[in-house]
C-alpha cells in the first residue's frame, strides 16, 4: 500500500513574510491547498497555529485556528493585543491540521516580523 502526502514540502517558507507591531489586533487567514493546487476541506479538522522565535523550536504563542465553514479550506487566527505585546524580531510560524480521520499534517510555514511598540 503507498501513502499519499498531500502536503509535500516544495518551499519550506510557504507563507507570505509579513511585519506587525507588538500590540497590534490582527486576523490571519490561511487558505488550505494540497500540491495539486486543489482546495483542503478542512471540516471536522482541528487547527492549531504556532509563532516561535526564527530558528528555534519552542512556541512563544499558540492558538486555535477558527474554521470558516465557507470556502472550506479556510481558517482565521485572531491575535489579541496581549498576544504580541513585549515581543520584537524574526519569528517562524507553523500551523497543524489534524483532520477529522486522524490524520496530521503541518502543511505550511512562514515568517513574521515583530517591530517593538513606542511606547
Amino acid at each position: 500500500m503507498t501513502s499519499i502526502n498531500l502536503f509535500p514540502n516544495v518551499v519550506i517558507n510557504d507563507l507570505q513574510e509579513f511585519y506587525i507591531i507588538a500590540g497590534d489586533d490582527r486576523t490571519l487567514t490561511f487558505n488550505v491547498y494540497d500540491s495539486g493546487s486543489a482546495a483542503v476541506n478542512l471540516a471536522g479538522a482541528t487547527v492549531t497555529w504556532r509563532m516561535a522565535y526564527y530558528g528555534r523550536s519552542d512556541a512563544v504563542l499558540t492558538k486555535s485556528g477558527v474554521l470558516a465553514g465557507s470556502p472550506n479550506n479556510r481558517f482565521t487566527v485572531n491575535l489579541a493585543p496581549s498576544d504580541t505585546n513585549g515581543l520584537s524580531g524574526k519569528f517562524i510560524h507553523q500551523y497543524t491540521i489534524v483532520a477529522s480521520s486522524g490524520s496530521y499534517f503541518r502543511p505550511s510555514q512562514g515568517v513574521i516580523y515583530i517591530k517593538q511598540a513606542i511606547a
